[in-house]
């Protein structure tokens, strides 16, 4: 059976042509509303004192030589692009074709990624002056409380990848290797065969002493890193060819990868950053001075209060900031933790830990879980802190049934070290027990913590862009400084409008 329905004709569709060329008007000022980010980046960059970044500059107005781009411009594409979490040089140069804040900033035109990658690391000591001016405006305006800082660390990952990490066997390798390339390169040049592409071998032998370079420079990082470390640890000791100052670091998953302990200090009322610096150190006891000096060189305000985690709370940093009249607030570890690494290794059962040997006759004596007694027999002192040490008697402890839980591989008699608390000490201690305290402590999470979330979560600042320990600590200032300026865009739109 034959079907009655007509054949319909083809659907009519616009034809695209891609090949037309076309010539169209553009209103650069149409292109981003009026409180678009990159125009307050813009404003804000052209209050900041901007000419240390250009002193290098030497085509001046009246002489010969090509113009180069405004400091303004640099600075303000920089800031702009890492609020965007873009943080490759050669992706911002892609997107300077269409982004339209970028295109606005630029007035359309393109900006090499060399000049972009060159501007991002070669003035640092333009870029710290330019965070502090930033600062001292939010400080004029009310907007930071430096009284008090919250401070906390958070582990970014380096550029270099796993298979650069290499120990001295592998290294001295690569270094006769490189040494080897080199000579047979500089051979060829000097026989200077017909047909030679001259740039393509120059290209070839500065590359080779690039890639040597790399690798003596990971190889003495090495050594060093071998002389400070143990004897029995000497041999474990690897360091990345490609990036000798990375550091292999337990991250926020559990795994481990070279990276950067990145600081950051925040203050209370904002949560602007005034203070970041980048180490190579896999822990964070020592890091809390520094970064309280490096936020108030920024800020020109000595802090009176300092809120950390208990990474930070040791002996020396609750000293040092005695002296400087700055209160720390900062949970204590527990004796049983700060003492569980020193029992396994001494063959010492937990319940025998030094914490549950109790005190008696005003600090005399300690008696041990089994009921014995341990008298003082001298004070030693022990990384700058001075400890009372305590002994049993040999024969107390030979007649024990527990000696072996409770004296480990040392044998007897039990010994045991209990510091002597400074006045410092004392005060602090007695200062965390407090009920006000405490709850203020439990604020330090959300402000603290912020600016990790904020660069590590919503802008998937990961892994640094740059290599080596300078470059990277110049990178994180940057972002640092796309922060706060995120933050004051967010507080300026919260401000009422004036009728």
């Amino acid at each position: 059976m034959e079907s009655t329905q007509t054949a319909q004709p083809p659907v009519r569709t616009i034809y695209l042509d891609r090949t037309q060329m076309q010539w169209g008007a553009i209103d650069l000022e149409s292109l981003i509303d009026l409180d678009h980010p990159a125009r307050t980046i813009w404003e804000i960059s052209g209050e900041l004192d901007l000419s240390r970044f250009e002193a290098h500059c030497k085509a001046r107005e009246g002489e010969a030589g090509r113009p180069c781009w405004p400091a303004q411009l640099l600075v303000s594409i920089w800031i702009y692009s890492y609020t965007l979490g873009v943080a490759s040089a050669r992706a911002i140069a892609r997107m300077m074709k269409h982004e339209p804040g970028l295109r606005w900033l630029s007035a359309d035109q393109e900006i090499n990624a060399h000049t972009l990658g060159d501007f991002r690391v070669g003035h640092q000591a333009a870029l710290e002056e330019m965070f502090a001016q930033f600062l001292g405006l939010l400080d004029e305006a009310g907007v930071v409380d430096l009284r008090r800082l919250l401070h906390d660390g958070t582990k970014v990952k380096a550029v270099a990848g796993r298979g650069s990490y290499h120990g001295l066997r592998t290294l001295q390798d690569r270094v006769r290797q490189g040494r080897k390339v080199i000579r047979k390169l500089d051979q060829e040049a000097a026989a200077q065969h017909e047909g030679m592409d001259g740039k393509h071998e120059a290209a070839k032998r500065r590359a080779a002493r690039e890639a040597l370079q790399r690798a003596q420079a990971a190889l003495e990082k090495l050594k060093k890193l071998q002389a400070e470390a143990a004897p029995s640890q000497q041999q474990n000791v690897r360091v990345s060819e490609s990036e000798p100052d990375a550091r292999r670091m337990k991250q926020p998953d559990g795994g481990w990868a070279l990276s950067y302990n990145v600081q950051v200090t925040t203050e209370a009322q904002s949560r602007m950053i005034v203070g970041i610096g980048v180490t190579d150190a896999g822990n964070d006891t020592q890091e809390l001075m520094p970064a309280v000096e490096k936020a108030q060189a920024n800020t020109g305000v000595a802090p009176e209060q300092v809120i950390a985690d208990n990474g930070y709370a040791t002996r020396a940093n609750v000293e040092q900031t005695s002296e400087r009249n700055l209160e720390l607030i900062a949970p204590w570890k527990t004796d049983e933790s700060r003492e569980a690494g020193a029992c396994q290794r001494n063959g010492i059962a937990a319940a025998f830990g030094p914490s549950q040997f109790r005190g008696q006759r005003g600090g005399q004596k300690l008696q041990c879980p089994a009921g014995k007694k341990l008298i003082l027999i001298q004070q030693i002192t022990h990384h700058g802190v001075r400890n009372n040490v305590f002994e049993a008697r040999p024969a107390d402890c030979n007649r024990c049934r527990w000696r072996k839980a409770c004296c480990g591989k040392r044998g007897g008699p039990r010994r045991v070290e209990r510091a002597v608390e400074s006045p410092a000490m004392k005060q602090y201690l007695e200062r965390m027990q407090r009920p006000e305290v405490k709850q203020l402590y439990r604020k330090r999470c959300e402000i603290a913590e912020f600016p990790h979330l904020w660069a590590k979560g919503v802008k998937k600042w990961r892994r640094f862009s740059v290599r080596g320990l300078v470059k990277a600590g110049i990178e994180a200032l940057w972002v640092a400084m796309a922060y706060n300026v995120s933050q004051w865009l967010r507080i300026k739109s919260a401000i009422p409008v004036a009728a």
